[in-house]
């Protein structure tokens, strides 16, 4: 489940750039998620809580497991919680701790996570293609933008949930493929490989200016050593991988 809980989460910007040819509902998802990474990216210090429900789509009322985490995040920098898995990033590095197993896994940011923008799903590719469907909803008090994908692909459809006062996401829905969920034991409970399983996103109690900018810096955690990092108390007893030959 920590594979789901960061994968949904993070996301590119690109779309401005394939607005054209577009049709007027795809130009105005495009608008809509343009404003949403805009809006989380204007916050100098952000804080919030995430929990995460699972469930069967042919049983979306029965929950089969859930998650609990905790997101800081500022400019471009980012420390996400998760269980015992801790994710920091900045604009040149990914650093994930896996406490329970001790290791410290370090990768260079791919495109989708190298803003550290939580709220950007849809890269380019995603946004022009003549198969995927989106719409906006709106009423006084929120807004829902609907992202529908081709059939059998990963992913089916996402929708997020967004506070007009605030301009802040307070939920996500994603219908994903069971396959992608990280526990066996849940992926053995949405009816197999190519069944789909409901993830339900909950992010709240959003506060601002209440942790030092220290905590987002992976130097906490190694220093590098020649061409070697080496784990700092109290993490020396981790192992440490690289996830690029080249760091």
């Amino acid at each position: 489940m920590r594979k789901i809980g960061i994968a949904i989460f993070f996301l590119c910007s690109g779309w401005l750039s394939v607005l054209h040819g577009q049709t007027p509902e795809k130009r105005r998802v495009a608008d809509a998620l343009q404003n949403l990474a805009d809006r989380y990216r204007s916050y100098k210090s952000l804080h919030f809580s995430i929990s995460y429900r699972y469930a069967s789509e042919r049983n979306p009322s029965v929950y089969l497991d859930s998650l609990k985490g905790d997101f800081k995040m500022s400019g471009g920098s980012y420390r996400y919680i998760v269980d015992s898995t801790e994710f920091i990033g900045t604009s040149d590095l990914i650093l994930v701790i896996f406490r329970q197993d001790r290791i410290l896994f370090l990768s260079r940011p791919s495109g989708a996570l190298q803003s550290g923008n939580p709220m950007a799903l849809m890269d380019s590719l995603l946004l022009k293609s003549d198969n995927i469907n989106g719409s906006v909803e709106e009423t006084a008090d929120q807004q829902q933008i609907t992202i529908s994908f081709p059939p059998g692909g990963t992913i089916k459809r996402i929708v997020y949930t967004v506070d007009r006062k605030t301009g802040l996401v307070m939920n996500m829905t994603n219908i994903i493929q069971s396959s992608q969920l990280y526990d066996p034991s849940v992926r053995s409970r949405v009816d197999g490989k190519s069944s789909y399983a409901v993830v339900e996103t909950t992010f709240s109690n959003y506060r601002e200016g209440d942790f030092a900018q220290e905590e987002l810096n992976p130097g906490r955690y190694f220093k590098k050593e020649g061409t070697e990092y080496v784990a700092l108390p109290p993490y020396e007893g981790y192992k440490i991988f690289k996830g690029n030959p080249d760091l």
